[in-house]
């Protein structure tokens, strides 16, 4: 390939490279590797204090009876459940909060959770009207993309709770 004068930069060519010699940008590579393992462990811990906050968050409000969801939590009830559902429900998310918190027993803690956040899909099921436009599966109103979201929130509580406590082996950088 030929360069014009006109496209070369002013001043001093830049120093050749030996051959051989890997760029300093792809000499740091493998250091970043290194951090993987730590910036894992950080980001699971960070996602479980996250979750924890999230449902104490929640919780308090269906206790203290400010929450804009305990519509649907009573609209996905059979019959006419009392007055006493959303606040109960409330605390129990609070102590699922302090428990994802807390760090303990996560696995045992998946169950619960799992079945929480598995029932708030009962919206879709039961109250279609308030999830879809029109009847539409795709097309989701407020409350649907607020139910929906819930597969994220459950994603993460697997891998919180799932999530290993051993530092993983160090493993060589992959060439």
């Amino acid at each position: 390939m030929t360069v014009i004068p006109e496209l070369r930069p002013p001043g001093p060519p830049p120093p050749a490279v030996p051959s051989g010699a890997a760029p300093r940008a792809a000499r740091r590579i493998p250091d970043l590797h290194r951090l993987v393992p730590d910036l894992h462990r950080r980001g699971l811990v960070l996602l479980r204090l996250g979750l924890g906050a999230v449902y104490i968050w929640f919780g308090v409000l269906k206790v203290l009876d400010r929450s804009p969801a305990a519509v649907l939590v009573t609209g996905t009830i059979p019959g006419h459940p009392g007055g006493w559902v959303v606040p109960v429900l409330g605390g129990v998310e609070v102590l699922l909060g302090f428990w994802l918190l807390t760090g303990r027993a996560l696995v045992a803690a998946l169950p619960v959770l799992g079945a929480h956040l598995c029932g708030t899909f009962g919206v879709l099921l039961l109250m279609p009207g308030s999830a879809f436009q029109g009847g539409n599966p795709l097309m989701l109103t407020m409350v649907g993309e607020f139910v929906v979201k819930n597969l994220v929130l459950l994603a993460a509580v697997l891998v919180v709770t799932t999530g290993t406590r051993r530092r993983p082996a160090a493993t060589a950088p992959v060439d």
